[in-house]
């Protein structure tokens, strides 16, 4: 019996080595407004660049810069910044017909021997996902969050009008996918709003400036698909809100961590 491949997969599948770029399609069901998800440009990115630069490396750093809006046919040129023996350094960038749109570098390095061993990124407490509500259907819901299913753990939708700017959903892909974790975990890890949305008292546009993203293992993993991700933001002012980011996976482990700026039009 055969399966069909999971959107991201199929959208994966569109890859091809072309001389020294990478090209890809991102089809419209990643789309948000005129542009992709941020999360899926970044996922290209990272698959654009490690298909021109093959490693067996894990990845362990990204910051990416959202320029400009990106979507359709993509081209991914790439750049070797540094590669010594424990790491490698690749600029990658991602345009399309509306122009320069993704700014990513992205590191990668293994586990190195240390006489470190602290955490401190411990998982809130949160209801198994499978008690809570799905995010309920919305004619305002961009198309790429249909390829998630989201379980906020405070309640069946995200809270308006809040006093914190923070969420906490259980989130995994409606069609597993079967590509590198890495570049799974890139397409979901920016999946929730921005965490200044649960302030709004008025709905206006946003768009995500920038991702630092911190891979905590080089092995990512989880239990049934489910990821708890967690967006809070600490400042939100002069149309800059500025949050933190955390990734668990369903044992409790700690897995990415990252920080975002967000721009505000409201």
């Amino acid at each position: 019996m055969t399966t069909s491949p999971s959107a991201l997969d199929a959208l994966l599948s569109t890859l091809r080595v072309d001389g020294d770029v990478a090209k890809a399609h991102i089809d419209e069901g990643w789309m948000q407004g005129r542009t992709a998800y941020g999360g899926i440009s970044s996922a290209v990115a990272l698959a654009g660049a490690m298909a021109l630069h093959p490693t067996e490396t894990p990845l362990r750093y990204a910051q990416i810069s959202f320029v400009g809006p990106v979507g359709g046919d993509c081209t991914v040129e790439t750049r070797v910044l540094r590669q010594s023996k424990s790491s490698l350094f690749i600029d990658a960038g991602v345009s399309s017909d509306q122009g320069f749109g993704t700014a990513a570098v992205f590191a990668f390095s293994g586990d190195r021997t240390s006489h470190l061993d602290h955490d401190r990124l411990a998982m809130p407490d949160a209801p198994d996902p499978d008690t809570l509500a799905p995010v309920p259907e919305h004619h305002a819901r961009p198309p790429f969050t249909r390829h998630f299913d989201m379980r906020p753990t405070t309640g069946p939708r995200f809270g308006w009008k809040s006093e914190v700017g923070e969420y906490l959903t259980w989130v995994r892909f409606v069609e597993e996918p079967v590509c590198h974790p890495a570049v799974a975990l890139l397409a979901m890890g920016d999946a929730l709003p921005p965490a200044a949305m649960a302030l709004f008292s008025q709905f206006g546009p946003i768009s995500s400036m920038n991702w630092t993203v911190n891979m905590l293992t080089g092995t990512p993993s989880t239990d049934d698909g489910w990821w708890l991700l967690s967006a809070k933001t600490g400042y939100a002012r002069h149309g800059l809100s500025v949050q933190d980011m955390m990734l668990w996976n369903r044992a409790g482990e700690p897995v990415l961590s990252g920080s975002q700026a967000i721009a505000i039009y409201a």
